[in-house]
């Protein structure tokens, strides 16, 4: 009985779990915020094209390519800082009715693994497109015709950075199925 206790107890293992959770929480806020920086640089620059196309009818040849680069890059780089925040989309009819202590159990099993095995298999093999597009020279193929590894490179770090975060999560709903207690977010 009392080797279970001093296990339920909160110890140094609670509290380095809690540090990496910080520190995850951290990289994770701060890919938010870098990542809302960029959606404001997409509105600028996607009115910027709008102008010269109806206006002046002077459409640039790199609006477009441009445009997909920074909204694709708002949209893979914002998953972690959505994981962050618990809103990615989920059914709650029963979800929000369980305690938390089940809601943590049921995260661990399905959400969580679901997350790091996807998340895992995608960093893994965006590794591999981001490789095999330097070391092919492969482009665009469109007008302006960049070339196509800045944007392999984001699909890499946005699942590697969603893939920390799921780890994240999944330490946090760790602590609340162990400790009893909810760990303490970042937000």
């Amino acid at each position: 009985m009392s080797s279970q206790k001093s296990f339920k107890s909160p110890g140094i293992i609670h509290s380095r779990v809690t540090i990496i959770t910080h520190i995850i929480d951290r990289i994770s806020e701060r890919g938010g915020q870098i990542t809302s920086f960029l959606i404001a640089v997409a509105a600028v620059q996607i009115c910027f094209e709008l102008i010269l196309r109806y206006i002046f009818n002077a459409p640039t040849t790199w609006g477009l390519d441009m445009t997909i680069y920074l909204c694709g890059t708002t949209y893979i780089m914002s998953g972690a800082y959505a994981e962050h925040l618990n809103a990615h989309i989920k059914v709650d009819v029963f979800y929000d009715r369980w305690s938390l202590g089940t809601q943590a159990i049921l995260d661990l099993v399905i959400t969580d693994m679901m997350i790091l095995l996807f998340c895992g298999a995608l960093t893994w093999q965006s590794a591999d497109w981001f490789w095999e597009a330097i070391i092919q020279g492969t482009t665009s193929g469109t007008i302006w015709d960049p070339p196509i590894w800045p944007m392999r490179l984001v699909l890499l770090t946005g699942a590697f950075f969603m893939l920390l975060s799921g780890f994240g999560k999944f330490l946090h709903d760790l602590d609340v199925v162990i400790y009893n207690q909810k760990s303490e977010q970042v937000v």
